[in-house]
């Protein structure tokens, strides 16, 4: 990704956007929340992240210092969808309006950020008017997998992982829809296996230690 690449919306443009989505479906409940444009997303577009790093020391006077909150937009995905697209610049609302459901959920209703019928109740409210299109599941696989350069797949259900980095350790993660192990892909990480493919990859290996969840946020 070049280095001369600039967010599609300034931070005071995209600090405008969020304030007018808590006025407007939120009753303005939202408390203020940092809004970040992500070089190192690239495998969602958005992402709400409500702890980060290990749990912080009591204060002085016995208080836990608040945990950081932020909301993360992927730079290299929605810049490439402002470029291609003459709604971009929706998508980027959508986006920013999807991740606020999350905080609504983890600061309003004191939830673990999901995807459940709270969020879908949420989503349907906000997408009423049409002034939104907020959906669960982007479709910018292209750009994705333009960004990505490895890859991991489970042995159980054939769900294929692309990260830009290194990140997943099949030694403490695992799938997140069936807890299969994982195998690193090597080679071209742009494939996706076919479902005569998937369906061969359903032998189930013998049960070893708990494994660490690979999501560690929520992420759209």
């Amino acid at each position: 990704m070049s280095q001369r690449q600039s967010p599609p919306v300034t931070s005071q443009h995209l600090t405008q956007m969020w304030s007018e989505l808590n006025d407007r479906y939120f009753a303005g409940l939202l408390p203020p929340i940092d809004l970040v444009w992500s070089r190192r997303l690239t495998s969602s577009v958005g992402m709400f992240v409500g702890r980060r790093g290990p749990r912080p020391r009591l204060d002085q006077d016995g208080h836990r210092p608040p945990t950081r909150r932020e909301i993360r937009l992927s730079l290299p995905l929605l810049h490439q969808v402002v470029q291609r697209s003459e709604y971009g610049k929706q998508e980027i609302v959508s986006t920013l309006a999807h991740e606020m459901i999350h905080q609504w959920q983890y600061d309003i209703l004191k939830r673990r950020p999901n995807h459940g019928a709270n969020f879908l109740r949420k989503m349907t409210e906000m997408n009423r008017d049409g002034a939104l299109a907020i959906t669960i599941y982007h479709s910018l696989q292209r750009e994705v997998l333009a960004l990505a350069r490895f890859a991991w797949r489970c042995r159980e259900c054939g769900r294929v992982y692309r990260r830009q980095r290194r990140t997943i350790q099949p030694r403490r993660h695992h799938c997140g829809i069936c807890r299969g192990l994982l195998q690193e892909l090597v080679g071209s990480v742009s494939r996706v296996p076919t479902d005569s493919e998937r369906s061969s990859l359903t032998t189930r290996l013998p049960s070893q230690r708990p494994l660490q969840p690979l999501q560690l946020s929520f992420t759209f």
